[in-house]
């Protein structure tokens, strides 16, 4: 996939054409396919990134994120019950900061993630940051505000949607996507860095294998690694 450029001084108004509204509509159809599955009980997913804002391209993933620690059998249950069975998983822990957190890949555009450990403030506005709604939301065709890895805020409108490099704007968008002006720096510093050093490893990545259960990997990973132990049971 072509790498995002990162964009400074940059305004501009989109206007979307029928094709996008229509690949909006199949992709957001899809997303509701899922949300549903899950949306029972006390389960809440968000749908984030592009397809909550609105501005999809064909290769736009269906990311769905869960913002509370959930039982993971009881998420690979309602996955198996619906019908799918070959997906792909992995336990991901981003750098020593971050929450750790298992990674379902449904397909090639369709993911799930779970947080494994306790979540905070920061985990949340993270996705914030880029976009995200609900069930009720995308059913009621609404849009959010959320920043691309352009560092670009996507302000949508009823002709497509607005769009404006945070950097030298951060308090603005700090304030459309409704997130600390911390979670802007710290996020604009990271992709900053990247678009100079290039994309570095992640601290712990684990893939899960058919015939074993999350549960059982975690428990493995936490008696081999301090920091895994002492982020699950960080209270």
């Amino acid at each position: 996939m072509k790498k995002e450029k990162i964009l400074r001084d940059h305004y501009s108004t989109i206007t979307y054409p029928k094709t996008h509204w229509s690949l909006l509509k199949e992709k957001r159809e899809n997303a509701i396919k899922l949300l549903e599955i899950f949306n029972k009980g006390d389960f809440e997913p968000y749908v984030h990134g592009s397809i909550a804002r609105g501005d999809v391209h064909k290769a736009s993933d269906i990311d769905i994120i869960f913002l509370a620690q959930i039982p993971v059998f009881q998420i690979e249950f309602i996955l198996n019950k619906n019908g799918f069975e070959n997906y792909f998983r992995e336990i991901i822990m981003a750098t020593p900061l971050d929450a750790i957190k298992l990674y379902i890949h449904l397909s090639e555009l369709e993911s799930i993630t779970v947080p494994l450990s306790k979540i905070d403030k920061k985990f949340i506005e993270f996705y914030d940051f880029g976009g995200k709604i609900n069930l009720n939301q995308l059913k009621s065709d609404i849009r959010a505000a959320g920043i691309d890895k352009r560092l670009v805020l996507i302000k949508p409108n009823l002709q497509g949607h607005e769009e404006i490099s945070i950097i030298g704007n951060e308090g603005i968008a700090a304030k459309e996507v409704d997130i600390s002006i911390n979670t802007i720096n710290e996020r604009k510093n990271v992709l900053l860095r990247r678009e100079k050093y290039g994309r570095t490893g992640v601290f712990l990545k684990k893939e899960i294998q058919i015939n074993e259960s999350t549960e059982e990997v975690l428990k493995k990973l936490a008696n081999r690694k301090s920091i895994v132990r002492k982020k699950l049971f960080k209270r």
